[in-house]
């Protein structure tokens, strides 16, 4: 029996967020009382430790969400929410509110330039006349080199002050979290997270291949659907933490190893694997005697894993 078949097993993916969630607003560097809070320590949780953790959540929540929809179209564990180049398009757009379009502000650019750059890599992906994860991926890799390519010279161009800016961006955070990013983040995380959930059934058939088409599954729509969803995800998450990698990787991978591949019940598990995920990850870097961005952490976690799932898989899809 499935571990999210049973009673235990529901309620251990309920609680474990909220376990993360509850270490996330009260551990730190300063120590804090759940059941006697002094003056200084409110100060901290309201300001500091609660926007972000919930900025956190939002992350785990989109992030891993986007890799487990990206694995069923693409029909491969090996791939994550960054393919189609809006990571690379986000930094772009935080380039330039860095530096050279402060008034437009960072996050905005940050999320127009991560969804034009996933609609770049689609229209490439579409001149072949169909849509196929293949040209999809295709498209993706020279859309992320394009990005790229501008971002380098833009870096270039960065006086001092905006070019440290964009490097720590690059890395990865949730330390520069308030109120207003959860105010949008967390609602539209939550709505796409419902909207690819009620859909999952679909994701159910997607991974099926070309085979769901003797389903009467349109599969050029559902793939554009789904790839939008996820890049949607993606692009609001990276425009308010910068670039936080593996989480889409492992976490989807892990949940499918717990609970299987059904996406019906694949779903809120991720979601519970991935808010724990990436709170615990804020909590370990808060406790350490030096200062390292959360998106170091999860790659250091995510190169061994990924090395793991790639010999485990040879790359393909089980």
């Amino acid at each position: 029996m499935p571990v999210s078949s049973s009673i235990f097993g529901k309620a251990f993916f309920v609680f474990l967020p909220i376990l993360a969630i509850f270490l996330g607003i009260f551990v730190g560097s300063y120590p804090t009382n759940p059941f006697s809070l002094d003056e200084i320590g409110k100060t901290i949780i309201m300001n500091i430790r609660l926007p972000r953790t919930l900025l956190a959540v939002s992350a785990g929540i989109g992030l891993s969400l986007a890799g487990m929809t990206f694995q069923a179209v693409f029909r491969n564990p090996l791939v994550e929410g960054s393919l189609l180049g809006v990571s690379a398009g986000a930094a772009v757009g935080a380039a330039l509110g860095f530096a050279f379009l402060p008034q437009f502000g960072i996050t905005p650019l940050a999320l127009l330039f991560g969804m034009v750059a996933v609609g770049f890599a689609y229209m490439i992906a579409r001149m072949g006349g169909r849509l196929t994860p293949v040209s999809l991926i295709l498209g993706g890799v020279i859309v992320s080199a394009l990005f790229s390519a501008v971002l380098s010279i833009l870096l270039i161009l960065l006086p001092n002050e905006g070019l440290s800016g964009i490097v720590i961006w690059m890395m990865g955070s949730f330390s520069n979290a308030e109120w207003w990013m959860i105010k949008y983040s967390l609602p539209a995380v939550s709505i796409i997270g419902v909207v690819i959930y009620l859909l999952s059934f679909k994701l159910d058939v997607l991974s099926l291949g070309e085979e769901a088409e003797l389903l009467g599954v349109n599969l050029t729509l559902w793939r554009t659907i789904f790839v939008f969803l996820a890049s949607a995800l993606v692009a609001c998450i990276v425009s308010f933490t910068g670039m936080i990698g593996w989480v889409g990787l492992v976490v989807p991978h892990i949940a499918r190893m717990i609970v299987g591949p059904e996406h019906s019940s694949l779903t809120p598990t991720v979601v519970s694997i991935g808010v724990t995920t990436t709170v615990m990850a804020d909590v370990l870097v808060r406790l350490l005697p030096f200062d390292v961005p959360v998106g170091i952490l999860m790659t250091l976690i995510g190169v061994p894993f990924f090395a793991y799932l790639l010999k485990k898989t040879g790359g393909g899809w089980s």
